[in-house]
């Protein structure tokens, strides 16, 4: 017997299906359940790429903002080349930016020191109906351990 697993993602809310698939049905057909996890922890999820992803994204999509959230100091000592520098600070005080982005259909990464607090953030903005954001998983530090080299000139 085998577990199969469907994930069906709109914008902020996620709805996984597991069933369990055997070699022949049985009579009565295939035992379906239904699992919803907690709504933060689809978001962690589900809005998250790996630095592997990423690059490929960044290859495919020209309008793709990345916002490195480290302090202006910290970015210019190294971050991924086309990011732009938004400190985690000024977010709130930003929010338009984010939602005219979301309204004319740009996707945002948000890139932190670990990635935690990109995580965080995206949750925030997730819950404000800000969709189009996701997080770089394990930040600068998974980007750079992955052998990708870092920009120190915008």
């Amino acid at each position: 017997m085998s577990v199969v697993r469907c994930v069906l993602v709109l914008g902020c809310v996620s709805v996984s299906v597991f069933w369990a698939q055997q070699p022949m049905p049985a009579p009565d057909g295939p035992k379906v359940i239904y699992h919803f996890p907690h709504e933060d922890d689809t978001l962690k999820l589900y809005h998250s790429f790996t630095a592997d992803e990423l690059e490929q994204l960044m290859a495919i999509d020209t309008a793709l903002v990345m916002v490195d959230l480290r302090p202006a100091t910290e970015y210019a000592t190294g971050h991924i080349a086309g990011s732009i520098n938004m400190p985690a600070e000024q977010i709130d005080s930003r929010y338009q930016k984010f939602r005219s982005m979301q309204e004319s259909q740009r996707n945002v990464v948000l890139i932190s020191e670990d990635g935690k607090l990109a995580r965080d953030l995206v949750i925030r903005l997730c819950k404000k109906n800000i969709d189009r954001v996701w997080y770089l998983q394990g930040g600068i530090r998974a980007w750079t351990k992955s052998g990708r080299s870092l920009a120190t000139k915008q």
